[in-house]
């Protein structure tokens, strides 16, 4: 989805519910970036699990003993936040969720490239509903500002200048 949708905010949400709960042993968020770098993601993920990797092995071997912690860890859900380009999880490290491992993998991302290069299934987040922008604006502004019949029409006018993204209502 588009940047400012909410994708990121609404996977901190599925996160911290799961907290709560313990249908997996591991909850694990590594954020991508535009500016992807394997060596930092496995780094984010092993210290995720309590362990660290060898800073003098190359990333390939860095993959194998990646992948063996994420075996041992028994089911995990690990989110990557903000993906920008597709990548192999194999040469990460990154154990493939299978119904028999119990592990689950969600990741965000603005590019429809990414989702299908990566093989996963694509979940669309919507952009908010006129009304539902109005709440969220009147939420950050207050209340006590809808009785007012002038300013009515301008922050109608400034929610549909949002487009429905939260995180421009949020900003604004």
């Amino acid at each position: 989805g588009m940047g400012g949708v909410g994708k990121t905010t609404i996977m901190k949400h599925v996160h911290n519910r799961l907290l709560k709960e313990d249908k997996f042993k591991k909850l694990i968020w590594a954020t991508v970036s535009q500016d992807f770098d394997v060596r930092r993601l496995q780094n984010d993920i092993a210290s995720q699990l309590e362990k660290t990797l060898s800073d003098d092995k190359n990333t390939t071997i860095r993959a194998g003993e990646l992948l063996e912690m994420l075996r041992k860890q028994g089911t995990f859900l690990l989110i990557l936040d903000d993906v920008w380009s597709s990548f192999s999880f194999e040469d990460v490290g990154i154990l493939e969720p299978t119904t028999d491992n119990g592990c689950k993998l969600v990741l965000t991302t603005r590019s429809a490239k990414v989702v299908r290069e990566m093989d996963c299934k694509k979940v669309q987040v919507p952009y908010l509903l006129t009304d539902e922008a109005m709440q969220l604006f009147l939420s950050k502004v207050g209340q006590d500002m809808l009785p007012n019949p002038n300013l009515e029409s301008i922050m109608k006018d400034v929610v549909c200048e949002c487009g429905g993204l939260p995180l421009a209502l949020k900003v604004l």
